[in-house]
């Protein structure tokens, strides 16, 4: 799908029905009997300079946009529009390998779990200077003093270049993936629940670690977590994603102070609060059922069997995403709702 609507001067990143569906395959012949709706008409915008936090629970189809927007996917359909370096806005949905090469020095991930991202039989020289070897464009002595500056940015000694991952904790790991991830100066990097393998302090210390490069190189993040506690913490704006579509987006604060979907409601009631003023006055909601299976979704909303204001035409007709405050939102009833949030 091409999408003609300019892109504002402040927008780095801006993805329009982003869909991926994958064929389930039954059978000698491997006939296709269904699909898998794992994103399903998705639209959002990532402002230049900003944290945009990605939630919702595990099968959400958080990951798998992350995995489109660098192309690790193919999508199914939508489009996904980027502003490089020079300012030009590229279509990425339709590049082939060869053509996304040269982006994707300006686009990279932070994975989840540090121990499996990274190779053993590799030091750090080699895990860290491999997105240089690919680009070409250093010596080997000039690809050895960058993996020790990228050290040294991430908090690491840059006399440890010749390490293995072993020889690290699981913060450090992880420190070691940002430093990958920070190689080839990018603008944009998505961190798929980076911190939620690490302990609390340590988890800390690598989210604080994040904020100050993003304001030292003017970076661009897109942070997917099902830990609203933290989203509150780091992110301008939030998105909260139910299978496979987007039920609320909008103000970091606007949707912890007043939630405009049940689904953002009932996750809220979640967080901890350490200070019991804070919390309003509702109490926790405990969401009946599993969520969702996106190869059968109920008809009408996808969140209706789990909905305690969910109605006939809940049931029945699914609902848009509108603009409602200045906010998106995908619920029938959201004008009419008086739900919980977090209190100040």
């Amino acid at each position: 799908m091409s999408d003609m609507t300019p892109v504002p001067d402040d927008v780095l990143l801006s993805v329009n029905g982003l869909k991926k569906y994958f064929p389930i395959n039954h059978g000698w012949l491997q006939r296709q009997v269904g699909e898998v709706k794992a994103v399903d008409d998705v639209t959002f915008d990532i402002k230049k300079g900003e944290t945009f936090g990605l939630v919702g629970e595990s099968g959400s189809g958080k990951s798998t946009v992350a995995r489109l927007i660098l192309r690790a996917y193919t999508l199914t359909d939508g489009s996904i529009r980027f502003r490089r370096a020079d300012d030009s806005i590229t279509e990425l949905g339709g590049l082939d390998e060869k053509q996304l090469r040269p982006i994707r020095s300006e686009m990279q991930m932070i994975f989840q779990d540090p121990y499996s991202s990274l190779d053993p039989r590799m030091r750090l020289l080699d895990l860290i200077g491999e997105p240089l070897v690919i680009q070409g464009k250093l010596t080997k002595d000039e690809i050895r003093d960058r993996v020790q500056e990228l050290l040294g940015l991430v908090g690491l000694r840059p006399e440890y270049v010749m390490r293995y991952p072993h020889a690290f904790s699981g913060g450090q790991r992880q420190r070691i993936g940002i430093a990958r991830a920070l190689a080839l100066n990018p603008s944009f990097i998505a961190a798929d629940e980076a911190v939620s393998a690490l302990d609390v302090s340590v988890a800390a210390q690598n989210i604080n670690l994040l904020q100050d490069l993003q304001e030292k190189f003017g970076l661009t993040y897109m942070f997917i977590t099902h830990d609203l506690g933290m989203v509150e913490h780091i992110s301008d704006r939030i998105g909260v994603m139910y299978v496979g579509r987007m039920v609320e987006l909008g103000d970091t604060a606007e949707i912890f102070r007043k939630p405009l979907h049940p689904y953002t409601e009932a996750l809220l009631s979640a967080v901890p609060q350490p200070d019991p003023r804070r919390r309003k006055e509702g109490k926790r909601i405990i969401l009946k059922g599993e969520i969702a299976d996106p190869a059968n979704p109920p008809s009408g909303c996808a969140f209706n069997p789990r909905c305690p204001y969910a109605t006939d035409l809940c049931r029945t007709t699914i609902p848009a995403l509108r603009e409602i405050s200045g906010r998106q939102v995908r619920c029938h009833h959201a004008e009419e709702l008086d739900l919980t949030g977090v209190g100040e």
